[in-house]
């Protein structure tokens, strides 16, 4: 017999409760003086020693009912009489050309077996014998994922499942997937080389494996970076703001972003004629944007799409901003910087024990495993009470 939740078998030691009640009962009882005692004999006046059991059927219900109900909370499963189940393979695989070309022999060789072969996407489309991606590219990301797997019906199932390792996959907390479970990964190695910056003292900007965007005097040897930096020496930042204010709080944000992550700005508040500037911060907008230059405005809301122009409709002051209330834009403006400079979190791979902590197997039994079991146990249960009732009422115990 297996249980579902077997640490409540403990709750079965409280059998010893109705023992202990039952002895302390019988030491109960008034002391009544009788005149004709004088006249026992010695040996008729010795009193008992010793415990002695009286109703031992009831008190053997009472154990038997707090041992049932412990067994009942740990949720029996009886598997004696069922045939083992016949097991079916599903092959989830990523809608990506990298899974497709890398795993090309497994999930072919699967659809000749005439196993199940789909795409993990939200409509479960099903893998031709070309391997045909889905048209349109379907986006892939952990919540995705999650989604396809609840559509699979995974009751006797073995699930196969091909992705790419990247942070992407772990903005959810976990990916529930089945008992039976194969994890089939691959390291983008398409993706493109990571850039970084070089910033003073000989330092280099650049997000580490983790993720995470840190400076230090070397380069992370496992990872690929570019021959050249993104930029080197200092960033020309302009401040072009009318409001006073807003020139202050972004300023001290700015000043975050240095003392924080060691970005190496220059920080001008007026505008110095012949110089070129790689980041403006403004809330007007630009008539003639620069290509090599990245512009956040502010204050204002337009629907123009230009890769190095910024909008946003809100006045950064802690009076109109939620990023600035919240202590966020310093980190906000640091991303917008990175990303200009083609910072990607997302292609970073995903580490063995990362993978260990996102993927976590449901043990978990259906309802039809022990559903049976359960019933025949809870009217037993309340078969005995209703007979314990009965007979303590009957014995007056």
């Amino acid at each position: 017999m297996q249980f579902v939740e077997p640490f409540l078998l403990w709750g079965a030691l409280a059998v010893a409760i109705p023992v202990v009640i039952h002895f302390w009962h019988q030491k109960q009882g008034k002391l009544l003086p009788w005149a004709a005692t004088q006249w026992l004999i010695e040996k008729q006046q010795q009193q008992s020693r010793g415990f002695r059991l009286d109703n031992i059927l009831l008190l053997f219900i009472r154990c038997l009912l707090l041992a049932l109900l412990a067994i009942l909370l740990a949720q029996p499963i009886l598997n004696w009489l069922n045939k083992p189940p016949v097991l079916q393979k599903v092959h989830l695989a990523q809608p990506s050309p990298a899974v497709s070309n890398n795993f090309k022999f497994e999930l072919t060789d699967a659809l000749k077996k005439g196993e199940r072969v789909i795409w993990a996407t939200n409509k479960l489309e099903p893998v031709t014998e070309q391997l045909s991606l889905p048209q349109p590219p379907a986006p892939f990301n952990s919540l995705i994922l999650q989604t396809a797997i609840n559509s699979l019906n995974t009751k006797n199932t073995e699930l196969h499942l091909y992705i790419t390792t990247n942070q992407a996959l772990a903005n959810t907390p976990a990916v529930i997937v089945p008992a039976l479970f194969h994890l089939h990964t691959l390291l983008d190695s398409a993706s493109r080389l990571r850039p970084y910056l070089a910033t003073k003292n000989d330092q280099k900007l650049f997000v580490n494996r983790a993720g995470k965007l840190i400076r230090a005097p070397l380069l992370d040897p496992t990872l690929k970076f570019l021959s050249a930096p993104a930029h080197s020496g200092p960033i020309q930042v302009l401040l072009n703001y009318r409001n006073e204010r807003e020139k202050q709080t972004v300023n001290a944000a700015l000043e975050a972003l240095i003392d924080v992550y060691g970005f190496d700005l220059i920080i001008d508040e007026k505008l110095i004629p012949n110089r070129i500037y790689s980041w403006i911060l403004t809330d007007q907008i630009p008539a003639k944007p620069a290509a090599q230059t990245l512009y956040i405005v502010s204050g204002i809301e337009s629907s123009a799409r230009q890769a190095n122009v910024i909008f946003t409709n809100e006045l950064l002051t802690p009076q109109t901003s939620e990023l600035v209330s919240t202590g966020q834009l310093p980190e906000w403006l640091g991303t917008q910087l990175t990303r200009y400079y083609g910072f990607q979190t997302g292609n970073l791979p995903l580490s063995k024990q990362d993978l260990k902590t996102l993927f976590i197997t449901t043990t978990k039994p259906t309802t039809e495993q022990h559903a049976g079991v359960q019933n025949v146990m809870l009217l037993f249960f309340i078969g005995l009470l209703f007979f314990e009732r009965w007979l303590a009422l009957t014995k007056n115990a």
